[in-house]
């Protein structure tokens, strides 16, 4: 019989908000990179791409945030539903 794996929701949502936190860590680095940039220290079009890089991981861990969300809304309203019908 074939091994039916189960992907939990909300270790995977810890997980995406660790993502997160690390993101916005990265844009705050890149943004103070920027900075030096403008004041003569260090590459500006390094520091740009750097830039560019953490917002946009930014935004990939802030969708994978939400659709674990709503994946974890939807495992609790189908749980919900099933204890309703064993109560009938």
């Amino acid at each position: 019989m074939p091994t039916i794996n189960y992907i939990n929701p909300v270790s995977e949502l810890a997980t995406a908000q660790e993502g997160s936190a690390q993101a916005q860590q990265d844009n705050t680095f890149a943004e103070q990179l920027t900075q030096l940039a403008i004041l003569g220290h260090g590459d500006p079009y390094a520091a740009r791409q750097m830039l560019a890089i953490s917002r946009a991981q930014m935004g990939n861990q802030l969708q994978r945030e939400a659709f674990w969300f709503d994946v974890i809304k939807e495992e609790k309203n189908s749980m919900k539903k099933a204890w309703e019908l064993l109560k009938e």
